[in-house]
């Protein structure tokens, strides 16, 4: 059990100067009202933290939202120009088939006339088959600019309530700062008031146990670790001559 005491050879001579002066319960009193304010402070502060990942959570959710449409645009884009490459295709084959057909009537024997007619009738028959594979492609187009312009109202939609949400988060964070002021003030009304010694002592707890550098004894437990308490640490508590210890979590035991 680790303490402090009036009499102990290793307590520093002004803390036991203070000690006698205002006294060990009173001492302890004061910290049990600084640890309430600190565990506020504690709480807000780890809440702080978490703002900016929140607002980082709302951009990822809306680049994610934009990538997607971008993609779609991207897709439209490739469906424009194989259309374009389609269509001219279709062209040079029916420039192909009025060039054969003016040929035509410059053969000179029907075996030549024959080949030919066969040579226009395959070239029309690509040429509708293209045709139909052109429809078809316009057709997609039609349907992913719509999806497109639909997704593009959308997107500037999500875009607004982004911008709503990270306003709405950053309020929170001028409040939350605004409160964390307060209590900081608060805090200072207090410290003065502690010994420096005790008060980095308790401050080193604070920071190492998570906002609770006290713990109160509960039915003969410590509150802080849940761990039971022998009778005599119990009674020098009560007695409060000197600031005792949990032996197990190491915080500043109180009743």
């Amino acid at each position: 059990m680790h303490e402090v005491s009036g009499s102990s050879p290793d307590t520093p001579i002004a803390l036991i100067k203070f000690l006698k002066m205002a006294g060990i319960k009173e001492q302890v009193a004061i910290l049990v009202q600084l640890q309430e304010i600190d565990k506020e402070i504690y709480i807000l502060r780890r809440i702080g933290e978490e703002k900016p990942k929140e607002i980082e959570k709302i951009r990822e959710a809306f680049q994610e939202k934009e990538k997607l449409f971008k993609e779609m645009e991207e897709s439209l884009k490739e469906k424009k120009i194989k259309l374009k490459e389609m269509e001219l295709e279709l062209r040079t084959k029916e420039e192909n088939v009025k060039k054969l057909q003016i040929q035509l009537y410059q053969v000179k024997t029907n075996k030549e006339y024959a080949s030919m007619q066969k040579e226009i009738a395959d070239l029309k028959a690509d040429n509708s088959l293209l045709e139909e594979e052109i429809i078809k492609e316009m057709e997609g187009v039609d349907s992913l600019e719509k999806e497109v312009e639909k997704e593009k109202i959308s997107l500037e939609d999500a875009r607004k309530k982004m911008e709503e949400e990270i306003a709405r988060v950053n309020k929170e964070i001028e409040e939350l700062k605004e409160k964390l002021k307060g209590l900081e003030n608060s805090r200072g009304e207090f410290t003065p008031r502690i010994d420096p010694p005790l008060l980095s002592r308790y401050e080193r707890l604070l920071e190492n146990k998570q906002g609770r550098a006290l713990a109160q004894i509960v039915k003969d437990s410590c509150s802080g670790c849940n761990m039971g308490l022998p009778p005599q640490v119990i009674n020098e508590v009560s007695m409060g001559e000197k600031i005792v210890t949990c032996e197990n979590c190491m915080r500043i035991l109180y009743i």
